[in-house]
């Protein structure tokens, strides 16, 4: 069940992304303006912007400031939608997509066909999509295909055909050459943990997920290959790469397949090589993102990887649907959230990757 709050924050996010393109997109104004009456009318008389012009400036100011209910959520009150720029900030990668919702149910969406569809639909219907063709296959198939996604985002594009060719996949999702503001002077670098093309600002590359820490300062002279300096806690391999025929996945799969698919096959490896144990990535096309068993039976557990940025968001989106998996996992950077998620969950097992990896070579140690 979607809430005011989750209408509101959708809009807020819709609107910023319209601005931010408003010099390339002839209809952004009209959906600034759009978006303003969806916040006023969600938030009520006297409560929100009353002019495009009033919103844009309050989408440079956190949410928990102008907002009604976004105070409430930590990490909801911290977002500021639109940085010094005018640009979409990372922060509304990780945290807004906890909040984004389908606005115009049963009706025409005037920015279906422009803005990018994280903004648009829900996680599961970009899922869907991506994976209809998958799900008239088996469940090696489906499997296949999604570890395929996750593990190639981005590449040259004869590569990733080759690759997708070789695991026998059908055609799954649209790649697109990298856009102008992912590369420098016919280079791109990949996130080395999503190894989605990061985004180049002002001698700055870094990654659109901020939790992935991959930030560097770019060192570039002419006529040599530019190099990126890691700032602090960045991994330090990156490897630049030619622009010329390289692809890349929408943002809208990166954001829902791609990271959190990456805690997903980490895990499920990790618990792979473990003595005695054996696990499925996304058995029963999905059922759980991955099944623990150990070689000789007696015991099973099933787990459920979440990556939200909210806690109360990630809980009431599973109070609205459950999931069939007993264990719900954490990336090791929510760890914060554990507590919390127990309290709102109580019939649920929730653990960090450290934690459900304990416990996982604990019982693989007693056969």
């Amino acid at each position: 069940m979607t809430t005011p709050l989750d209408r509101t924050v959708t809009a807020a996010i819709r609107a910023g992304y319209a601005w931010s393109v408003r010099h390339d997109q002839p209809r952004a104004w009209r959906e600034v303006a759009r978006m303003t009456g969806v916040i006023m009318r969600a938030a009520g008389p006297g409560n929100g912007p009353v002019t495009p012009t009033e919103l844009v400036a309050r989408l440079q100011r956190p949410l928990g400031d102008w907002l009604p209910g976004a105070a409430a959520d930590e990490s909801l009150a911290a977002l500021v939608v639109l940085d010094d720029s005018g640009r979409l900030s990372d922060a509304t990668y990780e945290v807004g997509c906890d909040y984004t919702i389908e606005l115009l149910v049963g009706q025409e969406d005037p920015g279906e066909d422009w803005l990018p569809s994280w903004r648009v639909h829900r996680a599961e219907q970009i899922e869907r999509a991506a994976f209809h063709a998958l799900r008239r296959g088996s469940d090696d198939d489906y499997t296949r295909g999604r570890r395929f996604l996750v593990e190639h985002p981005a590449g040259d594009g004869n590569e990733v055909l080759a690759k997708q060719t070789e695991l026998g996949l059908p055609p799954l999702v649209s790649f697109k050459p990298i856009p102008d503001d992912r590369q420098h002077r016919g280079w791109w670098w990949a996130c080395p943990l999503c190894r989605w093309p990061m985004r180049i600002r002002s001698g700055h590359v870094s990654c659109s997920f901020p939790r992935h820490r991959a930030a560097y300062a770019l060192l570039s002279a002419d006529g040599r290959l530019p190099r990126l300096q890691p700032l602090e806690g960045a991994p330090r391999r990156v490897r630049a790469q030619l622009v010329e025929g390289a692809v890349y996945v929408d943002e809208s799969v990166w954001r829902y397949i791609v990271v959190p698919g990456v805690v997903e096959v980490r895990l499920c490896d990790r618990l792979g090589r473990l003595p005695g144990v054996d696990t499925l990535l996304y058995p029963f096309k999905d059922r759980y993102d991955i099944q623990v068993l150990p070689d000789d039976g007696g015991w099973e557990i099933t787990l459920d990887v979440k990556d939200f940025a909210s806690a109360r968001s990630l809980a009431n989106k599973l109070i609205e649907k459950p999931v069939a998996a007993k264990t719900l996992v954490l990336p090791q950077y929510r760890s914060n959230q554990v507590m919390e998620l127990r309290r709102l969950l109580p019939g649920m097992d929730v653990m960090t990757e450290s934690g459900i990896y304990a416990k996982v070579r604990r019982l693989g140690g007693t056969r």
